[in-house]
């Protein structure tokens, strides 16, 4: 899917570099900064290819057990622009994405105890050993949202855009791993019945929210 993305981000806006209907949009928001390459279709259409990105680290709490957490924001995409008011920028959007997003989480035991609740018992850190999680999401995430901003609603010149929409990501996939849980009893299953939990409680997560906004120039 990245691929077949990335290839046409190169074809596509080859062939209307040619006709000189092109804008780049400069952007930051929720999926990190960003760059996008707008196409005009028609007067009422507009195709964008673009590029997002970003780190943000901090601590988070899932299921009882503190952790290190490191969100990564990666995506590529294609978005279709649709103006249904003739001389307003406010725009209605639908795209694809591809979905690198990834939450990379080490896991801290009790500051008092030294130990972890995971499942139905609690196991001292040195039978646990180095605990880390990562969570991830479908590859493929449809679209949807509105905007106010035309790129090429002058000539040529500046403009603002702004965006707000949501990112479908499916159900988040996690998988925690232990580095000597498998040789202490009952940790595996008890290591499994935590993935199970957490997972459930990660269900609010399948739908992104997208907002960003930006300066777009026109050539």
């Amino acid at each position: 899917m990245k691929k077949s993305l990335f290839l046409l981000a190169l074809l596509v806006p080859a062939a209307a570099m040619a006709e000189g209907d092109v804008a780049l949009t400069g952007k930051v928001g929720t999926l990190g900064f960003g760059l996008d390459l707008n196409l005009q279709l028609t007067d009422s259409a507009v195709l964008r290819f673009g590029g997002s990105g970003y780190d943000w680290s901090g601590d988070t709490t899932d299921d009882g057990i503190r952790y290190d957490a490191t969100f990564r924001t990666s995506t590529a995409s294609v978005i279709g622009d649709f103006f249904p008011i003739q001389d307003s920028t406010f725009r209605l959007s639908l795209g694809l994405f591809y979905n690198g997003n990834k939450l990379d989480m080490n896991a801290k035991p009790d500051g008092t105890s030294g130990t972890y609740e995971i499942g139905d018992h609690t196991y001292t850190a040195t039978e646990v050993g180095e605990l880390k999680g990562t969570l991830t999401f479908n590859k493929t995430a449809p679209y949807i949202g509105v905007g106010w901003g035309n790129a090429f609603a002058k000539p040529n010149g500046w403009g603002f855009m702004l965006d707000i929409g949501a990112l479908y990501q499916g159900q988040p996939k996690l998988k925690l791993e232990s580095s000597l849980c498998n040789s202490v009893p009952g940790c595996p299953a008890d290591l499994a019945i935590e993935q199970d939990n957490a997972e459930k409680d990660l269900r609010k997560y399948r739908w992104y929210p997208v907002v960003s906004a930006g300066a777009v120039y026109r050539f």
